[in-house]
């Protein structure tokens, strides 16, 4: 195998900013081989006419779109919701359709913010009903998780599976 290519394909499954030593780690390639191959690969990708570059950030490298194209490429891309939403997600989709006020009773006040964060990242909608919200998942929550479910009901008995519940 070329060593460029093995490390090209490192940075593209890791999907995050990596070090030449997580890299020699994972693929045994040394870490000269691993530099001279980032070096040739920062140069192919700036030379090509593509929408990715391979980039140095601080003593890591990454695979990324160059600025150009991140914007309009970001509305299809998979939604990463932060961990410390992660749970109150899971309780809006088991639930749904969820009062906001009976989700703020299971967790607290923090509550308010996470849903406002959970709706700005699309996963989920929300819509007035009174004084308070009802609370639904989107496709876009669906799709986040890989869950083959389009129901309320489904996505319910697909969470309860996830997590050993019955």
């Amino acid at each position: 195998m070329k060593t460029e290519r093995v490390v090209e394909a490192a940075l593209f499954s890791a999907g995050r900013p990596l070090k030449v030593s997580e890299i020699e780690d994972v693929t045994g390639i040394g870490k000269d081989a691993i530099r001279r191959a980032l070096k040739n690969l920062v140069k192919q990708y700036k030379d090509k006419e593509t929408a990715i570059e391979v980039a140095k950030v601080g003593v890591k490298y990454v695979m990324q779109l160059k600025d150009d194209y991140a914007q309009p490429a970001e509305m299809l891309a998979i939604t990463e919701i932060p961990k410390q939403y992660l749970k109150t997600a899971s309780l809006i989709a088991y639930h749904q359709p969820i009062k906001q006020s009976d989700l703020v009773e299971m967790i607290g006040p923090k509550g308010y913010e996470h849903v406002k964060e959970l709706h700005k990242l699309g996963v989920i909608k929300t819509k007035r009903y009174g004084a308070t919200k009802i609370l639904t998942t989107t496709t876009k929550f669906i799709e986040s998780f890989g869950i083959d479910a389009k129901k309320p009901e489904e996505i319910k008995k697909w969470l309860a599976k996830k997590v050993g519940a019955k």
